[in-house]
C-alpha cells in the first residue's frame, strides 16, 4: 500500500507551518474518522491540525456556494470519502492545491494527487478509514489512530477488506468486541459497534453541527477508553437516542407499506421522518434479504433515495446514475455511490420517471 499512498505522503510532507488547510469529507463515519486520522497527521507533522474541517453545506455530490466561501483563503485542500468529479477538482486546485483520498468509483484521474485504491483495480473496497490508516503509518502514528479507523470501517461495511485491523484492536480492547468479529457482529452487537453508530451523523438532521461534535469528539480522545468523558460524544448521543425510536418506529411499518417488484426483486419503500434514516433502513433490510435491491425514498425539498443491494449483483452506482432522466440532471439532480450501496437526489417531478428507468435497468443488467 506505500506506493498506493504516495501522492498523499507528498503532499502532506509539502504543507508549511504556515499553510491554511482545509478538509472537506463525506457525511458519514467513513469519512469523519478519515478527517480526525488525516488532522492527527497535519498535528504530527507542522504541530496543528487542519485549519477547518467541515463536509458540504447541502448533502451534496459537489460543492456549492457555501463551500467555496471556505476555501476563499486555503492554501491546501484535502477531499476525503467524497468523489468529486475530476473537472471540479481540476478547477479547484487552480485557487490551492488539491489531494484526494478516497475509495468510490471515479469519472477519470483527476490531474491532482489522487489517492484511490480504483486506479489499480476497479473491484477492490477498502474504506477511505483503512486508506488514512496507511497513510498514518507512514507518518509513525498508525498505532495512536487505529481504533478510529476501525469506526469508520464498521460503518461502510469494510470489515472483510481488513480483518486484520479488527484482530489487532480486539487484542487492546477486549472488552468493547464481540468474538466473532463478523461485519454484522461488530456493527450490532458490540460496545465498539456502538460507538460508531453514534459518531455516525449521517442520519441526523443538523449534519455539519453534528459532524463538528463528532470529530471533536474524535480529537479530544487519545484512546477508545477516553471517547464517552467528552462533552461533545454526549451530544451526539442524545440524539441518537431519539434517532434510534424513530428508526424503530419505521422498522415496525417496512413490512406492511413497502412496494414489491417482484419480477426484478426490487423493493421501494418511502418514509416520513425527522431524521436522515434511508440509508440506515436501506441496509438494515438488505442484510437480510442480500439479492433483493432496496430503495427508500424521503422527500423534503426535493426526493432523497438510499439503494442497497448486498450481494453486488448489479452495481447500484452507475445504476443510479443511469436512471436519472436527463432534464432532472440539468436541474441539479445527481446520484452516486458503490456497487453495493449508493444514492440520489432529484426534484420530485422526475421520480417516477426515475423509477420506470431504474427498473428497466435492473432488467437489462440483472
Amino acid at each position: 500500500m506505500t506506493e498506493e499512498v504516495g501522492p498523499a505522503v507528498d503532499f502532506i510532507k509539502g504543507i508549511d507551518e504556515d499553510d491554511r488547510v482545509v478538509i472537506i469529507h463525506h457525511w458519514d463515519m467513513d469519512g469523519t474518522s478519515s478527517s480526525v486520522i488525516t488532522s492527527r497527521i497535519l498535528e504530527e507533522v507542522r504541530g496543528r491540525p487542519a485549519d477547518e474541517v467541515s463536509i458540504p453545506e447541502e448533502r451534496a455530490y459537489h460543492l456549492g456556494e457555501d463551500d467555496h466561501r471556505k476555501l476563499e483563503d486555503a492554501d491546501k485542500l484535502i477531499v476525503l470519502d467524497f468523489n468529486l468529479k475530476a473537472d471540479e477538482l481540476e478547477e479547484l486546485n487552480q485557487d490551492q492545491d488539491v489531494l484526494v483520498v478516497d475509495h468510490h468509483s471515479f469519472d477519470r484521474v483527476p490531474d491532482v494527487p489522487f489517492v484511490n485504491p480504483r486506479e489499480f483495480d476497479d473491484e477492490v473496497y477498502v474504506p477511505c478509514s483503512k486508506i488514512c490508516l496507511d497513510i498514518a503509518e507512514q507518518f509513525g502514528i498508525r498505532e495512536q489512530v487505529k481504533w478510529i479507523a476501525g469506526l469508520g470501517v464498521i460503518q461502510d461495511f469494510g470489515v472483510d477488506s481488513c480483518p486484520e485491523l479488527f484482530e489487532e484492536l480486539k487484542q487492546e480492547y477486549k472488552e468493547f468486541f464481540p468474538e466473532e468479529l463478523s461485519q454484522q457482529q461488530l456493527a450490532k452487537n458490540c460496545e465498539y459497534g456502538r460507538y460508531s453508530s453514534v459518531l455516525n451523523i449521517k442520519p441526523y438532521r443538523d449534519s455539519a453541527h453534528f459532524a463538528k461534535l463528532a470529530y471533536e469528539a474524535l480529537m479530544k480522545s487519545e484512546d477508545l477508553k477516553e471517547l464517552e468523558a467528552q462533552e461533545e460524544y454526549r451530544q451526539v448521543y442524545e440524539v441518537y437516542l431519539e434517532m434510534q425510536d424513530e428508526f424503530n418506529d419505521v422498522m415496525e411499518n417496512y413490512e406492511e407499506e413497502r412496494e414489491i417488484d417482484r419480477e426484478q426483486c426490487i423493493i421501494f419503500f418511502e418514509l416520513d421522518s425527522d431524521f436522515h434514516i434511508t440509508s440506515s433502513i436501506a441496509t438494515n433490510m438488505s442484510t437480510k434479504t442480500p439479492e433483493w435491491i432496496h430503495l427508500v425514498i424521503q422527500r423534503d425539498d426535493e426526493v432523497n433515495i438510499s439503494a442497497r443491494c448486498q450481494s453486488g449483483r448489479v452495481d447500484l452506482g452507475e445504476l443510479m446514475e443511469e436512471a436519472l432522466p436527463e432534464s432532472a440532471v440539468e436541474e441539479g439532480a445527481e446520484a452516486g455511490g458503490h456497487r453495493k450501496a449508493a444514492g440520489a437526489s432529484m426534484p420530485d417531478e422526475y421520480f417516477e420517471d426515475f423509477k420506470g428507468n431504474f427498473k428497466e435497468l435492473v432488467k437489462q443488467n440483472g
